[in-house]
């Protein structure tokens, strides 16, 4: 058996060639660019002719084709082929422009994943003479070639590529052979499929050889051949085969191995080649999720995008997801994930008319249990995903589930069993999946995503054909093409029959996204908290001055750069160096829209303040005021006098500012200043706690004064730094492993402790620290009145394949820490009792971790760190990484992070921690020089649930208001608000529904009640 079987395999090769009955070669002319040149601009570049052979480029360069043959005569009415290979990815253009077929000549992954043959269809008229433009890129479906493993010595770490031109050619095409070839292919993988001794193996084996019999090494007998091949792919499915609906789908990374830049081109590339698959296949079905990925198209493809508007619109083109793009979900917050379903739904209705009714993220690095209430508070109905298959120790127990969040919530969810979205549509893929589906004893069908992916491109003809041929076929699944949002509503059905999943759903596996890219991190949270600043004050001015057009493209930026694979790590350099510059733009477009708002809401006043308090939190952490209100009174306008300290030249004033309120503050007539307090013991200390430092810069002790405990466990020390060799397995950027603590580790060595300074505000003392070969410098800080000890640090990151941690061991007894996460927190366990538990080493917090047991706990907060370990009591915060893959430069350099351990009374729901958690990640906005003449328009007088946003509603001149109960009980708040004939309208996180309305009583107030963790949002109309 195994002489005919490999017969047959090397019989499927062989004739490949074949393809082509006779062909010409195609004569060339090229242009090398170093950025992309758009076709219009095509024919002011400078030709040069080039063969076969030749190089045109090196990584990342771009370049035009000339292509031109004169086609014989008899080739007229003729079907026409051509194969070009450029060894990069290649797009060819009509002659208006119009992007039509796409080419990709290497791939680093697979060989399915290359096409260089274009299957003219009838309805590209040649007229005998070739004459085409193609724009080339110098790099392949997945970028450059790159070692995953770098060396230290490596000499092009970020790669190189080159561009060579392999193949140009056009001819005749055997489509007979082109057929042949695949019914031979499927039954070559079918018989993949079976066991050793199935009968069923000798019948495959026969038949293929004698298809081999009747060809007889003649291309033209193909049609003759396929008789004996076409008896065995007729022969039925089980009557009880499952039923496979097939997606035409081509994920497509927004960023990652490849630059923004070369998305807009893949967008082009991918959606061109669908547009043709679709022309070509009646009945064929091309989905594609991510608003920004049609936005990209319609800017710089505008004819391209019209023919998909009319491929929506016919239904062979499904939009798929409700997301800008397809966003991490372990990262972001729960405003910014709010907001990608904000815009990406918008944008979906607003140019197509569709309301999409499902999440896709196939790829998403985890599930956040905050999730299901945005999905469906959303729009959405159902969930898509298949990365949990990647799970290191557990495999996830059901495909097809209802999915639970924190707040009770439920969505239907489906994970493809083909365990994956970069399907083939092939046997050795779809028996397996088929086997491995878990609700199979209940459903009778599941999804099938497939087509190229990741780098984009789409089914080629060749996985339609595989599909159409896959319909009712012996041994198979039954494969019909179709829509999955069809696929859903059949499924809702039956989902009385589903298991339920409560909580989140953890990847257990890219774990080091949690920290890599360390400045991203920052800058995206320092962002998330700014523009939500931002959108209040301008809500504060009069609507007619609301920048509403400005605000939507700072989100839309945001948003683009919160894609899975750049917020969490895992991109290239050239992906940094564009994220960095448009986080920065998007600093001083905030400032901007802050500046001119204030001028409508403040007068000019050289001896006012005013600080704009956006938090639903009142704010009393020092303050910084100008330089030169040293030695004055500070009070606000109600007479208050707040506590000033000048160190080091810096003017720090503390008192209250009310949640949601403007205080301005007036500089007074000059008074005696208390002389500050310096010494050597390196003590901080309060009415409230005292903290103890030794000589080597560690916490050694911390006592709780008002509950009359230590806060450390007996003999530990806190704040102490490991420095940890990060060498993962794989996935240098994305992994941490669970082994990483067990080979030595470096700790930090003090270079300097400074003397405590005290003074009415706070106390403070700095340490330097010499880790590995970087530095450590921080300002520790305790202020008066509050039990947080801030560690504001800043580092000069130097470490090749490191990780750098700091630890706390709290004495606290509890086997759960609640971690903050979006709109709410979530429990995990502090031991690995399961390899569930113990599979969850490092898990996602955002502002804070708790541990608490009843009467007491102890937090860890910060302002840009996100991964965490909670093993055994201690509280152990990600610092820092320093992967060389894919980014040979991460995080290199300074960087700046602030973390603070909490004590606190009473466990998380009634204590400070989220109140000190917002506090450190928001400070007031401060208007120097400008006396603010109005109020936030609501307040909160009771309750615990919290107004999160205040802005311009998307379609109307109304504002909108978000609160969520964040505290995981039942709440009823009070609100009051200074506007006058107004009321509320429950609507939708998009804005789109009206739902019940609620009226202000005589005194401007109503009472609103909140579910645990429930999400609300009003919009706010005249009545």
């Amino acid at each position: 058996m195994k002489l005919y079987l490999d017969r047959c395999r090397r019989f499927w090769r062989r004739c490949e060639p074949d393809l082509f009955i006779e062909s010409i070669p195609v004569r060339a002319e090229f242009a090398r660019t170093a950025e992309p040149v758009p076709f219009d601009e095509r024919l002011k570049l400078e030709y040069k002719p080039i063969e076969i052979g030749e190089d045109w480029g090196e990584a990342w360069d771009s370049a035009w084709f000339h292509l031109q043959a004169d086609l014989p005569e008899a080739w007229a009415g003729r079907e026409i082929a051509m194969q070009l290979n450029l060894s990069g990815e290649s797009l060819i253009f009509n002659n208006d422009g119009t992007p039509m077929f796409a080419l990709t000549g290497n791939s680093v992954i697979n060989a399915n994943y290359t096409k260089d043959i274009c299957q003219f269809p009838k309805s590209f008229q040649l007229g005998g003479r070739l004459d085409l433009y193609v724009e080339a890129a110098a790099n392949s479906l997945f970028g450059v070639f790159m070692d995953e493993e770098p060396h230290r010595l490596i000499e092009k770490p970020e790669g190189y590529f080159p561009g060579k031109v392999k193949a140009m050619k056009i001819g005749l095409f055997n489509r007979e052979l082109w057929q042949m070839r695949l019914d031979f292919e499927m039954l070559l993988l079918y018989f993949d499929t079976l066991p050793e001794n199935d009968y069923r193996r000798r019948k495959l084996l026969h038949a293929m050889n004698e298809a081999i019999n009747l060809y007889a090494d003649n291309p033209a007998n193909a049609a003759k051949a396929r008789g004996p091949l076409q008896e065995m792919l007729r022969l039925p499915a089980l009557a009880s085969a499952l039923t496979v609906t097939a997606v035409g789908h081509a994920h497509i990374d927004t960023g990652w191995l490849w630059p923004v830049r070369e998305t807009i081109r893949k967008c082009a590339r991918t959606f061109s080649n669908q547009l043709d698959m679709i022309e070509k296949y009646p009945g064929y079905v091309f989905g594609a999720s991510q608003a920004q990925h049609y936005a990209f198209v319609k800017e710089h493809y505008p004819s391209l995008y019209e023919k998909i508007k009319a491929r929506v619109a016919d239904g062979s083109w499904e939009i798929q997801g409700g997301m800008w793009v397809e966003a991490d979900c372990n990262l972001t917050s729960g405003e910014s994930l709010v907001r990608q379903f904000l815009h990406g739904k918008n944008f979906f209705m607003d140019e197509f008319g569709f309301d999409v009714k499902n999440l896709w993220l196939p790829d998403v690095f985890g599930y956040s249990a905050a999730l299901p209430q945005i999905i469906r508070k959303s729009g959405c109905n159902y969930f898509l995903t298949q990365k949990i298959s990647w799970n290191q120790f557990n495999e996830f127990p059901h495909n097809t589930f209802i999915w639970e969040g924190i707040d009770g919530t439920e969505v239907l969810t489906h994970f493809p069993p083909e365990n994956t979205y970069n399907a083939f549509v092939s046997p050795t893929e779809l028996v397996p999946a088929q086997n491995r589906f878990k609700e199979a004893d209940v459903l009778d069908e599941f999804l099938s995503l497939f087509g190229i992916g990741d780098g984009g491109g789409g089914p080629k003809e060749e996985f339609i054909e595989h599909a159409l041929r896959l319909g009712n076929m012996e041994g198979m699944p039954k494969v019909r093409l179709g829509r999955a949002d069809a696929f859903f509503e059949r499924l809702a059905k039956h989902s009385d029959k589903l298991y339920h999943w409560v909580g989140e759903l953890y990847l257990e596996m890219h774990r080091g996204t949690l920290t890599t890219q360390a400045r991203t991190k920052r800058n995206n949270r320092k962002l998330e908290q700014l523009l939500a600043a931002t959108e209040f004050i301008c809500s504060l001015a009069p609507r007619e001055s609301y920048p509403a057009e400005a605000l939507d493209k700072a989100w839309k930026k945001l948003l683009i750069n919160q894609f899975h694979d750049i917020i969490p790590g895992s991109s290239i350099t050239k992906v940094y160096e564009v994220t960095e510059k448009e986080h920065a733009e998007l600093f001083k477009v905030c400032e901007k829209l802050i500046a001119d708002a204030l001028e409508t809401i403040g007068s000019a006043d050289e001896n006012a303040v005013s600080l704009i308090n956006t938090l639903p939190y009142a704010y009393n952490a020092p303050v910084e005021l100008p330089a030169s209100w040293a030695g004055c009174a500070v009070t606000d306008g109600c007479g208050n006098e707040f506590k000033v300290q000048v160190e080091d030249g810096k003017v720090y004033a503390q008192g209250e500012i009310p949640a949601d309120s403007v205080v301005v503050l007036r500089r007074g007539a000059p008074q005696e200043q208390p002389v500050l307090e310096t010494r050597r013991e390196t003590v901080l200390e309060n009415e409230l706690v005292r903290y103890e430092f030794n000589a080597a810069g560690e916490l050694v002790r911390g006592f709780d004064k008002e509950a009359g405990r230590e806060i450390l466990r007996d003999g530990e020390k806190g704040n102490v730094f490991s420095l940890y060799v990060d060498r993962p397995n794989t996935f240098e950027a994305w992994d941490v492993d669970i082994f990483y603590d067990q080979e030595e580790r470096t700790g930090a060595e003090i270079k300097s402790i400074s003397d405590v300074v005290s003074g009415p505000v706070r106390s403070s003392v700095k340490l330097v620290f010499a880790i590995g070969n970087s530095e450590i410098r921080q300002e520790v800080s305790l202020r008066a009145g509050s039990k947080r000890l801030d560690f504001a640090t800043e580092v000069e990151w130097h470490e090749v394949r490191r990780m750098l941690r700091v630890l706390f061991p709290v004495d606290v007894m509890t086997s759960e820490a609640a971690f903050d996460i979006q709109y709410g927190y979530v429990k995990r366990p502090t031991h690995g009792n399961t390899s569930w538990d113990s599979a969850k080493f490092e898990v996602v917090g955002h502002r804070y971790v708790d541990f608490s047991e009843r009467g007491y706990g102890v937090a860890i907060l910060n302002d840009c760190k996100y991964g965490h370990r909670t093993n055994q009591g201690n509280l152990d915060l990600c610092l820092l990484r320093s992967p060389k893959y894919p980014d040979w430069n991460a995080d290199q350099g300074r960087q700046v992070f602030t973390y603070a351990l909490l004590p606190h009374t009473g466990e998380l729901a009634v204590s400070n921690v989220m109140h000190e958690a917002a506090v450190l990640n928001r400070a007031p906005i401060a208007a120097p020089g400008v006396a603010v003449q109005v109020q936030a328009p609501f307040q909160v007088l009771s309750g615990t649930s919290t107004l999160e946003v205040l802005k311009k509603a998307e379609k109307s001149d109304d504002l909108v208001i978000r609160f969520v109960e964040t505290r995981g009980g039942a709440d009823r708040i009070v609100l009051k608000t200074n506007l006058e004939n107004v009321k509320l309208v429950e609507t939708n996180l998009v804005e789109w529904t009206s739902e019940a309305e609620y009226e202000f009583d005589g005194g401007n107030c109503l009472e609103l009640a909140f579910k645990p963790f429930e999400l609300r949002t009003f919009k706010v109309v005249k009545k």
